[in-house]
C-alpha cells in the first residue's frame, strides 16, 4: 500500500527538452511557421483585442433632452475616432462636451445615448525562449520545443518575462534589501533568497527588473506581488525558508545566462507549474520530464512541513506500518536522510520527490 502512494513531484532538471504553449487570445495574426528558429525577443504573433462597448449617455452628460443630444453630435455614426476627440457638444454656458473614452467607432445613437465600440492597440506576443517552433493550430496556439535546465517552483503572481539570470546575495538564505536593486540589474531576472520589504517589490518596478527568483517571500506582500508587472516566482513557498540547495546550486552556477520564467498562478485543477528555464546547447544526453515517479530508496526528495520544512536528502527506506509523530498524527513515513540534519522520519505526505 505504501509502495503505491504518489508524491509529488519537483523537476529540477540540468538538462532537458521543454515544450512551452503560447495560447493566444482574441484575433491573432502568427508570424511565425512550423520548423522556424526563434529567439526570446522574437514576435510569434500579433494580437487584436476583442473590442470593448460603451454606451454614453450623452443628454445627461450636456444635460439637454434625448432630440437636443442627437443634434449636437459632432460626427457620423460609423465614423472611426480617436481618444479624446470631441463626439458631442458644446452645450450650456459651461460648454459641456463629451469626448472618446478610447479609439474606437461610434456605431449608434438611441434616446441621447451613443454606443460606441472601444478598440484596443494590437499588441505583439514574444517567445521568450530561444527555441525551435514545433506546433501551432494557424490561429490561437504556437509550441516552442527548448533544451535547457528547468526548475519548478511553489508559487507564481502570474507573469511572464526573461533576461540575464544574476545572483544577487550570494548565497541560499540572503534577503534583497531595495538598496541593492539599481541600475545595474535593470533587465535582469534577479535570484536571491528571502524577500520581505515591500518596498523590495516596488523597487523592482522601478529600475525595472525582468523578474525576481526567490526562495521564499512574506505572505503579507502577496497582494503587492500579483500587482507587479514582472514575474515573481517562489521556490518554497511563503515565510522564510532559504531556496533548497539543488535548486539554488543549479541557477547560481547558470548565472550570467538568459533565463525564462514562467510564473505561472497555480489553478485549482491546472498542471502548470511556475517554472524558471534557462535555455542551454543540447551537448549531453537531455533527461526526461518524468511527472509519475514511484518513492523508492535512493530517491531524492525535499520535505514540505516543519520541522524540516525546505530540507533536501535522500530516501532511506520506507517504514512498514505508520509512524506515531509528537503532534499525535499517526502517518505512513518514510527514513530520510536530510543534508545537514541527518536521518528523521517523516510522512510520505509531507515529501515531494526532486526528479
Amino acid at each position: 500500500m505504501i509502495a503505491n502512494h504518489m508524491p509529488r513531484v519537483r523537476h529540477i532538471l540540468p538538462m532537458t527538452r521543454v515544450l512551452r504553449e503560447r495560447k493566444l487570445e482574441g484575433n491573432a495574426i502568427l508570424t511565425v511557421r512550423v520548423k522556424e528558429k526563434v529567439q526570446s525577443t522574437d514576435v510569434i504573433a500579433e494580437v487584436q483585442p476583442q473590442p470593448r462597448h460603451h454606451f454614453l449617455d450623452l443628454a445627461s452628460a450636456l444635460g439637454v433632452s434625448d432630440a437636443e443630444a442627437a443634434r449636437l453630435l459632432r460626427v457620423d455614426l460609423g465614423t472611426e475616432v480617436e481618444a479624446g476627440q470631441v463626439l458631442a457638444g458644446p452645450a450650456g454656458i459651461a460648454r459641456r462636451t463629451v469626448r472618446a473614452p478610447a479609439n474606437g467607432k461610434v456605431l449608434s445613437l438611441s434616446r441621447g445615448r451613443l454606443l460606441f465600440e472601444a478598440r484596443e492597440e494590437a499588441r505583439v506576443v514574444h517567445a521568450g525562449v530561444p527555441g525551435e517552433i514545433v506546433a501551432s493550430d494557424g490561429s490561437n496556439s504556437i509550441t516552442i520545443s527548448v533544451v535547457g535546465a528547468l526548475v519548478q517552483g511553489a508559487w507564481g503572481n502570474g507573469r511572464r518575462g526573461w533576461g540575464v539570470l544574476r545572483d544577487v546575495g550570494g548565497s541560499r538564505s540572503a534577503r534583497l534589501e531595495p538598496s541593492e536593486l539599481d541600475m545595474i540589474l535593470r533587465g535582469a531576472v534577479v535570484l536571491v533568497g528571502v524577500v520581505d520589504n515591500p518596498k523590495t517589490l516596488h523597487q523592482g518596478t522601478e529600475i525595472p527588473i525582468r523578474g525576481l527568483v526567490c526562495g521564499s517571500m512574506a505572505s503579507e506582500l502577496i497582494p503587492v506581488a500579483l500587482r507587479m508587472s514582472y514575474p515573481i516566482l517562489l521556490t518554497e513557498g511563503f515565510g522564510a525558508t532559504p531556496m533548497n540547495s539543488p535548486t539554488y546550486d543549479l541557477l547560481s552556477t547558470n548565472a550570467g545566462r538568459e533565463a525564462s520564467v514562467e510564473a505561472s498562478l497555480l489553478e485549482p485543477y491546472g498542471t502548470q507549474q511556475p517554472e524558471i528555464l534557462v535555455p542551454l546547447p543540447a551537448t549531453q544526453d537531455l533527461t526526461k520530464v518524468e511527472r509519475i515517479v514511484q518513492l523508492q530508496p535512493g530517491a531524492r526528495v525535499r520535505a514540505l512541513r516543519a520541522p524540516h520544512v525546505g530540507a533536501v536528502g535522500n530516501l532511506l527506506h520506507l517504514m512498514p506500518g505508520v509512524e506515531s509523530f509528537p503532534s499525535g498524527i499517526l502517518a505512513r513515513s518514510a527514513m530520510v536522510e536530510l543534508e545537514g540534519i541527518g536521518s528523521a522520519p517523516i510522512p510520505l505526505s509531507n515529501l515531494e520527490v526532486i526528479a
